[in-house]
């Protein structure tokens, strides 16, 4: 238990910190955010329409819609503008509590993926890395790929996961590629 408690932290905390380089340092990810010059505007029309907060697609048939005229309101915006928006009625500008919602599930991910990796006999230091890779690369296939398929989202943010995928899931990789087999032999 206690090398899965410390395999955890110290892989939590790459996590997290890879996170934060991605995000705040290598500026990774800031090209998934374009600036609008009439945002005020956008944002006022935001306001004053939508009154719950939540993501919206626009245009889109009433939920009450038939399945028939929600058929008719697709092929009628065929090659048409759309949007999809993420709304918010209130900035929150805390951080901390964002952050440790994100250290707790960096800390679940990687206790996951020890109990994943150790079920096999031959713990070594390749086959826990392309172990973690190889669960990485499905989360990354499941979310921010299918996104794209389906919601054709900007390829900043797709290629942006896949750098935060390959860097986050080889550092956790090598780690525990180096202390699982170690703390087995430790052990033994």
């Amino acid at each position: 238990m206690k090398k899965w408690l410390v395999g955890s932290i110290v892989g939590a905390i790459l996590l997290f910190a890879w996170q934060f380089i991605s995000w705040a340092a290598a500026g990774l990810h800031d090209k998934e955010f374009k600036h609008v010059t009439g945002q005020d505007q956008v944002m006022s029309t935001l306001a004053s329409n939508l009154k719950e907060d939540g993501q919206y697609m626009l245009p889109t048939a009433n939920p009450d819609a038939s399945s028939e005229e929600k058929q008719k309101m697709m092929e009628q915006q065929a090659g048409k503008p759309y949007a999809i928006v993420m709304y918010k009625s209130s900035f929150k500008a805390d951080m901390i509590t964002p952050m440790i919602r994100s250290i707790a599930v960096d800390l679940i991910l990687v206790l996951l993926m020890i109990f994943i990796l150790s079920r096999s006999t031959n713990l070594t230091m390749g086959g826990i890395w392309m172990g973690s890779l190889a669960i990485g690369f499905i989360a990354w296939l499941w979310y921010p790929y299918t996104e794209n398929i389906w919601f054709q989202t900007p390829i900043e943010k797709v290629t942006g996961a896949l750098m935060d995928w390959f860097v986050a899931y080889s550092l956790v990789g090598l780690w525990l590629g180096f202390w699982l087999p170690r703390s087995n032999r430790v052990r033994a």
